[in-house]
């Protein structure tokens, strides 16, 4: 070889360069795997909600989340569903890590690993016992059996038989249906309070989570979802919760007229999509805009994939501060085409959507149908909550605190707001007026203006200070408090001020006689 094919060889190696003299299979480390799999980052609430999204393509009406306990623990978490069942092969085939079952565009799967990862991720065991046809089968993965070499068990017919006969909260799985359960479960702790608090905690992320991801299906009745808890040996009770649809987009009014708007996004080689931009009203006090009291973090993108949403917020890197509280009434949905299924990829949570190169830079050139464009969206929506701002401001009393001394101050804020409450301060200031009035009101400085023309008069001797006549700027606060929080004077209440101030001036002057 010449010297300068050596020198290329040693900067830049090249696959052409490097010959191989055979091959040798080299496969993963079952124990090691597994462990990191299980590590991958599911929440329980993601991991059941990929389970709802096999039921779904199962074509099931209902879902059925049975937590089953026994001694202040969880023994079992159960996803039941009366879709259409599986055949031997095919619950053989959906076992498999990366199976290759869902090629249907329209299926909720991605990766074929969601039933699989999910369920072991929170527990050692998972069991898939299903029936199409009025045929029984069951399957079961074990930690243990993965580490001795990916051995999946086979249930006896009969046992699955037997367990999808028994009561699953009236469900009926006799012809078809699916059982998934986790058993030996290992990342649901028991918190401090007990195994009814932690009870309720999951079952009301459940709730959240799933009326989300799912409102379409749960609004158009296509697929309803239950919750239950059971006591393991007991006969089945009929307690149950239903999920409720959560709609980030269902408000009685926009926070602005002119919207919501449709932006085209045009991403270069690949084609567009349409995001549609609203602005919720503020204040809202709706579960729909609050989401578990974290309006401010879903602020931005709502991706949807097959009407299942995949992202709830998050700008996807077209913002720097995902979670500036003003933009927190800006929320933007889009339904991902299927056409572009291969170029938006998912993560395996199926928690979040991860663009194509280029994404930001489209949606922020991105314009309305009337030329609006998207930043000017988002400005207006940070306007829209800022007017929140001040309306909420307005909630706070007002409270005379500067020009008196602060022991009065404190007492006033006591009486009128109460202890520790948010307040408005309102001031008083003697100043140098250009007519003869006694008072005036400056409603941008929230403060009443006293006349130093009469100042002496009114102290009668005693040594002026900022803190002086306080009898005095108390009773002109009550009298005008309302003057001070309103925005504008009507024509009579400004005459009706023009009279009190001029009854004022006549008094002092009939002191001096």
């Amino acid at each position: 070889m010449r010297d300068e094919e050596l020198e290329l060889a040693a900067i830049a190696p090249s696959g052409d360069l490097l010959r191989a003299i055979g091959k040798e299979e080299t496969p993963p480390n079952p124990s090691r795997l597994i462990m990191a799999l299980r590590q991958i980052g599911y929440s329980f609430e993601q991991a059941v909600s990929d389970l709802v999204d096999n039921s779904i393509n199962a074509r099931a009406a209902t879902v059925l989340i049975r937590f089953i306990c026994e001694n202040e623990r969880i023994r079992s978490v159960v996803i039941a569903d009366d879709g259409v069942g599986m055949d031997a092969d095919t619950l053989r085939e959906a076992m498999r890590f990366g199976s290759e079952q869902e090629r249907d565009p329209a299926s909720l799967g991605k990766y074929g690993m969601g039933l699989k990862l999910a369920s072991l991720s929170h527990a050692r065991c998972l069991t898939v016992l299903t029936r199409q046809k009025a045929r029984a089968d069951g399957r079961r993965w074990t930690i243990e059996g993965i580490e001795h070499g990916w051995e999946c068990e086979r249930i006896d017919q009969a046992d699955a038989t037997l367990e999808l006969d028994a009561p699953w909260g009236g469900l009926n799985l006799k012809h078809h249906g699916t059982l998934v359960v986790w058993d030996d479960i290992d990342k649901l702790p028991i918190g401090t309070r007990g195994l009814k608090e932690t009870l309720r905690g999951l079952q009301k992320r459940l709730q959240l989570h799933l009326g989300l991801c799912f409102h379409r299906f749960l609004e158009d009745r296509r697929l309803r979802i239950v919750l239950d808890q059971q006591t393991a040996g007991e006969a089945e009770h009929s307690i149950k919760v239903e999920v409720a649809a959560l709609n980030p987009f269902k408000y009685s009014r926009s926070g602005d007229a002119s919207y919501p708007k449709v932006f085209r996004v045009e991403l270069p080689g690949l084609g567009a999509v349409r995001a549609q931009a609203h602005i919720w009203p503020p204040n809202s006090e709706e579960p729909e805009y609050k989401l578990g009291n974290k309006a401010a973090a879903r602020q931005g993108f709502y991706f949807y994939r097959n009407d299942r949403l995949i992202q709830a917020g998050g700008w996807n890197g077209v913002v720097q501060h995902e979670t500036e509280p003003h933009s927190s009434l800006a929320r933007v949905r889009v339904d991902l085409p299927i056409e572009l299924d291969t170029k938006f990829g998912l993560n395996v949570q199926k928690s979040a959507v991860l663009v194509p190169t280029g994404f930001e830079k489209a949606v922020t050139i991105a314009e309305a149908d009337d030329g609006e464009t998207f930043e000017r969206y988002r400005q207006r929506a940070q306007q829209v909550y800022r007017r929140k701002d001040i309306r909420a401001e307005r909630d706070h009393p007002l409270v005379p605190v500067d020009g008196i001394a602060r022991q009065l101050s404190e007492k006033a804020k006591a009486l009128l707001a109460g202890e520790g409450s948010a307040v408005r301060p309102a001031a008083f200031e003697w100043t140098d007026f250009s007519n003869v009035d006694v008072f005036a009101i400056d409603r941008d400085a929230r403060a009443i203006l006293l006349n130093r023309l009469y100042r002496k008069a009114l102290l009668g001797g005693a040594r002026a200070s900022r803190i002086d006549l306080p009898f005095l700027k108390l009773l002109l606060f009550f009298l005008l408090e309302e003057d001070l929080d309103t925005d504008r004077l009507s024509a009579p209440r400004k005459e009706r001020l023009e009279h009190i101030n001029a009854l004022l001036v006549q008094a002092l002057r009939h002191e001096r006689e």
